[in-house]
């Protein structure tokens, strides 16, 4: 008879997403690796690319659960609990992640099947819940305690991922060195309050959500490690503004620069200068994805992005001056889109360099300041439907109709839709164009 194990780490199949493997699942490796540093058995069950029916065939049976999910997931991890207990009755299931964002999420949550939900950081309180689980006390609210000293969380435990570390994380599929990737860390929490994002509400009084570094021995350490391990030299840094602090973010580099790797970045187009961008490029990084959003200045300054046009402009040209391959994340059917919105948009990326636009379609995220405050956005919520909560325009079946989940309150919603479904229909076909 097989033993069960203590914990199975789950993350749930993506069927919104075109490659859903491009990216590993960052937390649960760092959660697995502290739990198998307490003696605890551990599986990290990634089933991005599976369909709920296959993840579940292999689903192993265990004391505890953990799925980690968005705030969009919620309804997906219902659904894939509800098969873990029609699986294993006597198993006990726990939610957490970015999505766990106040106990608004229990409006949501199935409670006939999820027994538990944890908000903030895990690995300071992963032990102590498996051991509740375990003597049959657990409870249905836990608040994790943030890790002060990045440092001495140890390394993701990338040897429990069954399939490959990391799919394409390049444009066009391209790779520099090699076909694996892998992702990581250099800082934790964001300090931006991008009204659109639910990154300012997972900020509590216990710290969760504060802007904290790795020191650059630790960062290289696990570069190192991934090297000498598995052969992989393409890195994706998973931060939320990988530039944040420009003399360590150039100190990194620095280091980084020794190692012969490539690798790529999210970070924001300001502050942004040719030093910091000459230190990325000497350091191998290859790719920039900025968040663009709009080229309209009415609209970041409704959304609180603290950018202008103007830095929009900038970054990506000097981006293209350095060399690197840019990646505009934008966004379409925003609160403030006008007409001359739509217009901003299409005379600017006819005109700027980019390598890619990832255009998505913008939704009131829940715990968003937008979602808390929407009549301070002019808009109303046309529905909390979580299922219709996603903002990605493509998957595996294609396109995907945009839901009105939104009203702008002095516009009318057909013309409202109507101007946002053709410009994504022109991006679609000048980014065709293009390549």
């Amino acid at each position: 008879m097989i033993e069960k194990m203590d914990v199975v780490l789950i993350y749930l199949p993506k069927p919104f997403l075109k490659e859903p493997e491009a990216q590993a699942p960052l937390g649960l490796m760092y959660l697995a690796a502290v739990l198998e540093g307490d003696k605890r058995s551990v599986e990290l069950a990634n089933y991005s690319s599976h369909t709920e029916d296959e993840a579940i065939a292999e689903l192993t049976e265990a004391v505890l659960y953990g799925i980690t999910v968005t705030s969009m997931e919620i309804p997906y991890a219902n659904s894939f609990a509800k098969r873990i207990k029609e699986k294993y009755p006597k198993s006990r299931i726990i939610l957490g992640g970015p999505g766990i964002y106040s106990r608004e999420v229990f409006d949501w949550i199935d409670k006939d099947v999820i027994d538990s939900v944890c908000m903030g950081e895990g690995e300071r309180i992963i032990t102590k819940i498996l051991d509740d689980a375990k003597r049959g006390c657990l409870k249905c609210w836990y608040t994790g305690i943030p890790t002060e000293y990045l440092d001495g969380v140890p390394f993701p435990a990338r040897h429990l991922l069954k399939n490959k570390q990391g799919g394409n994380i390049f444009a066009h599929g391209y790779n520099y060195i090699g076909n694996e990737s892998t992702v990581i860390l250099s800082s934790r929490g964001c300090p931006w309050n991008c009204s659109f994002c639910s990154a300012p509400a997972l900020r509590d009084e216990h710290g969760n959500g504060r802007m904290r570094f790795r020191g650059n021995h630790s960062i290289i350490s696990e570069m190192k490690h991934v090297i000498d391990e598995y052969g992989i030299r393409q890195f994706r840094f998973s931060d939320d503004s990988f530039t944040s602090g420009k003399a360590r973010m150039i100190s990194l580099c620095k280091e980084i620069e020794k190692l012969n790797v490539a690798w790529r970045i999210s970070c924001r187009v300001k502050p942004l200068d040719e030093e910091m961008l000459q230190a990325l490029w000497n350091a191998g990084c290859k790719e920039l994805s900025f968040g663009i959003e709009s080229f309209d200045t009415n609209v970041l300054k409704g959304l609180q992005k603290g950018t202008t046009c103007e830095d929009n402009v900038s970054a990506l040209e000097l981006a293209d001056k350095v060399g690197f391959q840019t990646r505009m994340l934008f966004m379409i059917r925003t609160p403030f889109q006008t007409k001359e919105t739509i217009r901003l948009n299409r005379y600017w990326i006819q005109r700027v360099p980019f390598s890619v636009i990832a255009c998505t379609s913008f939704i009131p995220i829940p715990g968003s300041d937008v979602w808390e405050n929407p009549d301070k956005y002019n808009i109303e919520i046309l529905s909390k439907d979580l299922l219709k909560y996603n903002f990605y325009m493509f998957g595996p079946e294609g396109r995907r109709k945009l839901e009105p989940l939104i009203k702008i309150k002095d516009r009318d919603l057909t013309e409202f839709m109507e101007e946002s479904e053709e410009f994504r229909a022109w991006v679609d076909e000048f980014t065709r164009r293009e390549v």
